[in-house]
């Protein structure tokens, strides 16, 4: 009977002790024993923690009595109390290690659900998804195993092969995304030269040929000058108000009846009617304003590859003076990167430029193409010559922005129009696109 009393004391203590400690201390009790006892498996934890129950239960050896030398030397530890700080460290480790165990089954259990969906025949987006979601949850398991657990090695080497197969799987995703745009866009009569990108403002991105550059950027070029001006503008403290001269050498065919030239304009004005109304004359004494160089430098500082602004824009005869030298380069991808960066306000003079964009004036194509939708339009630039016709637009799906950039060389509006409209009704349908 005094046994089962003592063992019961004994389990009592462990477990105020064990619920006492908090999930670091039990850490570092747990790699304390671990370095000096050196067990290999749970198993020989139980054994151990029998062991020193079993030595606990005995009865204390009674004290000697105190002599001279024992006053003047300091005694060593009781045994039972030592006894009892290595049942603690035992039973820390236990945790330890079953934590461990179950992090890991779980993780496996979740690779093989993976693999599985993996292996089904409908390679639908939906079911890439799921194959994405087991191998990243696999990995968030691998995670939680504690580094001083028995375990820690396996992880390791389980963790390299399920990163490789995550990546994998998000590849297999992102193409399969790419090929229901190829989709859409050959259902709407896109030419196989027709260039998309979609992003929310989280840079969940799908694209399609996204970073092919189309023959010609057309006005769609005007939106990387406006963002250079902003940049410029905050970074010398410059007023929108202040005027700049536009010199008769950019004169050229343009949809603005405000700008003409040999006439001051505050720089305000010229960034609106460059974006709004696409003039071509704001648009050439911007690039006059800036320098190509400056502008391509921050285009380049600001990691966008392609994107350059190389030559002035003309109409359909008047070619303005000292034109540049070199095309104009963009790409949908880096387009849609950088309404993504306007609409999420990490451009300067974000709130302008979002203004702006949803004053433009043609509505033939975005605005037009979410009539009808579930999609709310937010704002949208477009850009169309002999050689190319195309848009970036921002709407907005549940209160989710989102970034639909299409160009393409051989389509006309109405095949614009309804490629936009088909995207954005798949992601009204499939939030998660």
């Amino acid at each position: 009977m005094r046994d089962i009393r003592c063992f019961l004391s004994i389990a009592n203590k462990m477990a105020a002790v064990v619920a006492g400690i908090g999930l670091v201390q039990m850490l570092t009790i747990a790699s304390s024993f671990s370095q000096s006892s050196n067990p290999r498996s749970l198993d020989e934890l139980y054994k151990i923690r029998d062991r020193l129950v079993t030595e606990l239960e005995q009865p204390p050896s009674p004290s000697p009595e105190p002599t001279l030398l024992s006053r003047l030397v300091p005694v060593a530890a009781n045994p039972q109390e030592q006894l009892l700080q290595q049942l603690q460290a035992v039973e820390a480790q236990i945790l330890v290690e079953q934590r461990a165990k179950d992090d890991l089954q779980q993780a496996v259990r979740l690779a093989n659900r993976a693999v599985e969906t993996q292996r089904q025949q409908n390679k639908s987006i939906e079911s890439s998804q799921q194959t994405q979601f087991f191998w990243h949850q696999a990995l968030n398991n691998l995670q939680e195993v504690p580094q001083n657990s028995f375990l820690a090695s396996l992880t390791a080497s389980k963790t390299q092969e399920y990163r490789e197969n995550l990546t994998a799987a998000t590849f297999q995703l992102q193409q399969a995304k790419s090929d229901l745009l190829g989709a859409l866009a050959r259902e709407s009569g896109l030419s196989a030269q027709a260039s998309i990108g979609v992003c929310n403002l989280s840079r969940e991105c799908v694209n399609l040929r996204g970073d092919v550059p189309p023959a010609s950027p057309a006005s769609l070029i005007k939106l990387p000058i406006a963002v250079a001006l902003m940049q410029k503008v905050e970074k010398e403290k410059i007023s929108l108000n202040q005027e700049v001269f536009v010199n008769r050498g950019n004169f050229t065919e343009d949809a603005s009846a405000k700008i003409t030239s040999n006439r001051n304009y505050p720089l305000q004005l010229l960034l609106e009617e460059m974006i709004y109304r696409s003039s071509n004359i704001a648009t050439n004494q911007l690039i006059d304003y800036l320098g190509s160089d400056y502008i391509n430098q921050y285009l380049d500082n600001s990691g966008y590859e392609v994107t350059r602004v190389n030559f002035k824009l003309m109409g359909e005869r008047i070619m303005p003076s000292n034109p540049g030298s070199g095309r104009n380069r963009l790409t949908a991808n880096e387009l849609t990167e950088m309404m993504v960066q306007i609409y999420n306000g990490e451009t300067p003079g974000a709130k302008l430029l979002i203004e702006t964009l949803n004053r433009q004036y043609d509505h033939a194509l975005g605005f037009a193409a979410l009539e009808g939708t579930k999609a709310q339009w937010l704002g949208e630039k477009t850009g169309q010559n002999s050689r190319v016709l195309g848009t970036t637009l921002a709407m907005s799906v549940d209160d989710e922005a989102y970034v639909i950039t299409v160009i393409d060389s051989r389509s006309g509006e109405l095949q614009m129009r309804q490629s936009i409209s088909k995207i954005a009704d798949y992601i009204v349908r499939n939030p998660n696109f």
